[in-house]
């Protein structure tokens, strides 16, 4: 009888402290429909163009690499500093949007900028021209300086030597009416003069199944 006892009150005992300790717990806020960037919501897992998890691991991949590189390719280690331009996207997916993939090109363009050290010293990175030009005309309505005080000083050309074009490529493969799709990015370094590509980063793929 007094073990029965004993025991119904260490049950008691143990309830109330875990109704304490909840009780002591702050309620949960409202994230407003906020989710980790990296995490893969369920809509997104009915969805046959490539995750944005996937995009996120890609683009830290290719800035992680081409960081790593930059001391090791010789082209990018003469004696002049070498200019890479952020070029074209051939975008063979056929349903993911290019803009999603200069987002993510973007992305790795902040994270070689914040780097220090040999990466911008022996490193300039510039915009497309073309694409600063445009900025120009569709902000201004001319391409005049911004200050409209006469022509827009043009930028010094580069030497074709030195100058590096970071271009991106994405495909997809398709498998039961899209019900799996295999993706392959890649970006790689093309030498403005010649073509010759330099530098290209570890494959990356990735399979989805819906």
């Amino acid at each position: 009888m007094h073990g029965t006892s004993r025991t119904t009150l260490t049950a008691a005992v143990g309830a109330f402290a875990l109704f304490t300790l909840a009780g002591c717990q702050p309620p949960p806020g409202d994230t407003g429909g906020r989710v980790d960037v990296t995490r893969t919501t369920p809509a997104e897992r009915n969805d046959a163009r490539v995750s944005t998890a996937s995009l996120f691991e890609f683009s830290d991949q290719v800035a992680q690499q081409l960081a790593g590189d930059l001391s090791s390719v010789p082209e990018l280690n003469d004696q002049y500093r070498a200019t890479i331009v952020f070029g074209d996207i051939v975008n063979k997916t056929g349903i993911v949007s290019t803009n999603d993939f200069e987002a993510f090109r973007t992305r790795i363009r902040s994270k070689l900028m914040q780097s220090r050290g040999h990466v911008l010293k022996n490193v300039q990175f510039v915009e497309n021209k073309a694409r600063a030009d445009d900025l120009i005309r569709r902000e201004t309505g001319s391409s005049g300086d911004l200050l409209q005080e006469g022509t827009r000083q043009e930028r010094a050309p580069l030497n074709a030597d030195y100058t590096y074009f970071l271009n991106g490529n994405m495909y997809r493969v398709e498998r039961g009416g899209s019900a799996v799709n295999t993706y392959l990015m890649n970006f790689e370094l093309t030498n403005m003069k010649t073509g010759a590509i330099i530098w290209t980063n570890e494959p990356y793929e990735v399979k989805q199944a819906r």
